[in-house]
């Protein structure tokens, strides 16, 4: 049997992740929907919305794929169509304050197997982790934003009085990064774990906390 080659991005590749992008972007804001807002200030946070969703979400699997090829695998986006649905449906449920945020994963292939069966343990759990840690960067980088424009005195970008561009920056990717460190199913997690459990706890826990701690609602 061939040994699978490298891949660069494909039309299909290419049309799951958007398609995965705009599931995400939608469910995320789903949230302002409910609100009362007007439908131009709707759209304006969609489209805000991807931008954030661009940046933790499009990041988070093309990490996976590029360190999965700098380990001579095969690695491909492919779309979760369950995932997808759930999203949307959780979402809605819960008028965007649950996301379901798996519509896809970057399938790994070393010669014939999915998931990265055919790869070490080690190379597995790094490959899994470094999504997350991506998601840690692009929470550092919006939070960074925000303290300096605050100092500043110019402040966040604000859409109808409920939307903070930089502050759900900051908590987008907090969330996708948490969600995807939880040690189940095909998870990042999952793998992170049994390949070196303090390494899991290392980047797991304080991510989970810091999540849980920007989803809360302020006290003041």
């Amino acid at each position: 049997m061939r040994a699978p080659k490298l891949s660069s991005l494909s039309s299909r590749e290419l049309y799951a992740l958007t398609a995965a992008l705009l599931v995400l972007g939608l469910s995320f804001s789903m949230r302002y929907m409910f609100g009362g807002l007007r439908p131009l200030e709707i759209s304006e946070i969609f489209l805000l919305t991807l931008v954030v969703i661009g940046t933790g979400f499009l990041g988070h699997e093309l990490a996976h794929k590029v360190s999965a090829q700098r380990y001579g695998c095969w690695a491909e986006f492919k779309l979760w169509t369950v995932g997808a649905i759930m999203a949307l449906l959780f979402a809605a449920i819960s008028q965007g304050n649950f996301i379901f945020a798996a519509p896809g994963a970057v399938y790994i292939a070393s010669r014939s197997s999915y998931f990265g069966e055919g790869i070490d343990r080690k190379a597995n759990g790094i490959i899994s982790l470094v999504g997350p840690l991506v998601n840690i960067g692009g929470a550092a980088i919006f939070g960074l934003a925000l303290v300096v424009s605050t100092a500043l005195g110019v402040g966040d970008v604000v859409v109808g009085h409920s939307f903070y561009f930089l502050q759900v920056g900051l908590r987008i990717n907090l969330l996708l990064g948490a969600f995807n460190m939880i040690p189940f199913f095909i998870l990042d997690g999952q793998r992170v774990f049994t390949w070196d459990r303090r390494v899991w706890a290392a980047v797991a826990i304080p991510l989970w906390i810091a999540a849980v701690a920007v989803s809360l609602p302020p006290t003041l």
